[in-house]
């Protein structure tokens, strides 16, 4: 069995517990508590939404109407984007090495080691950048939660398998995720693809999407034509900004060329799912602290609404 197919049925047995625990929340009486606490909360944290400029405004209709924004980093106007891109770009030169047979043969997308990604202050301070975070509360609508960022190697071998497959997240009901294109991304370059928030709305009801399931192209199709898929061809340094709760999406597998980019994710401060790598190390309290602010302080730990 190859790595590919391990990691598929790692991941079946991985999301289990959140397929139950979905079920029973699906349950009428439980689902009717759950959404009660969920629209009081977001009520009650509406007149707490920090204010945003014209721009940033435009980029939350988007977010909202798409469920997919696409932009050029220089445009989010963020001070520390420098610092950010230089780090994130050597890590991705790290990953650069030749793989060996086995590597190559098994493994489609290639990470940076967890271990490496715990003490680079000048990525996590643009993860908290105050423009950034206050764009992102606008949307989820409730105090957010910053739950880390991964670095990845897309190998161009045309694999299927894993996020290369069509799939909804469940970190929680809303989950942004901000991807920045460490490379040129062209076609058969491994772009992000996604389907629009109305169209991946009226494909879960037709495929009666509840499973937390990966879907082919040729299951996606039953309910969403190719045309209606769009794939975010852009140049180095574009940011996508996303919420992969409320969009069917994938890394389309790389045919001609590698990809290479960084993704942060973010949540409400209650997420149904924690990403692995999502705490901070003493190292990193050490140097960012006397840096930030107390609301970024509670970016980075998990609450409870209900």
């Amino acid at each position: 069995m190859t790595a590919n197919n391990l990691s598929y049925v790692s991941q079946k047995v991985k999301n289990l517990p959140l397929k139950i625990k979905r079920e029973i929340n699906r349950l009428p009486p439980v689902h009717a508590l759950k959404e009660q606490a969920y629209q009081k909360a977001l009520n009650y944290h509406a007149q707490f939404l920090p204010q945003l400029d014209s721009q940033s405004t435009s980029f939350l209709g988007t977010l909202r109407n798409e469920g997919t924004c696409i932009i050029p980093i220089e445009d989010l106007n963020l001070s520390s984007t420098n610092l950010m891109l230089n780090m994130a770009l050597s890590l991705a030169d790290q990953l650069k090495t030749p793989l060996n047979k086995s590597t190559q043969k098994e493994a489609s997308e290639v990470d940076c080691h967890q271990n490496n990604l715990r003490e680079l202050p000048e990525i996590l301070l643009w993860a908290l950048e105050p423009k950034l975070l206050d764009l992102i509360e606008n949307y989820v609508g409730l105090p957010i939660l910053y739950q880390g960022f991964a670095i990845r190697r897309s190998i161009a071998d045309g694999q299927y398998s894993g996020v290369r497959r069509w799939h909804i997240d469940w970190e929680d009901r809303r989950t942004v995720k901000v991807i920045i294109y460490l490379n040129d991304v062209v076609a058969g370059g491994g772009p992000y693809e996604y389907i629009s928030r109305k169209t991946t709305s009226e494909a879960i009801k037709k495929l009666n999407y509840n499973n937390l399931g990966y879907l082919s192209d040729q299951e996606i199709q039953k309910a969403v034509p190719k045309s209606d898929w769009t794939a975010c061809l852009a140049p180095q340094g574009s940011v996508i900004i996303t919420d992969t709760s409320s969009v069917f999406h994938r890394a389309q597998p790389p045919t001609q060329t590698e990809r290479f980019s960084i993704t942060f994710c973010y949540t409400s401060t209650s997420p149904q799912v924690m990403w692995k790598n999502s705490f901070i190390c003493p190292q990193q309290w050490e140097t960012i602290e006397a840096d930030i602010s107390q609301r970024q302080k509670k970016c980075l730990h998990k609450t409870r609404f209900s």
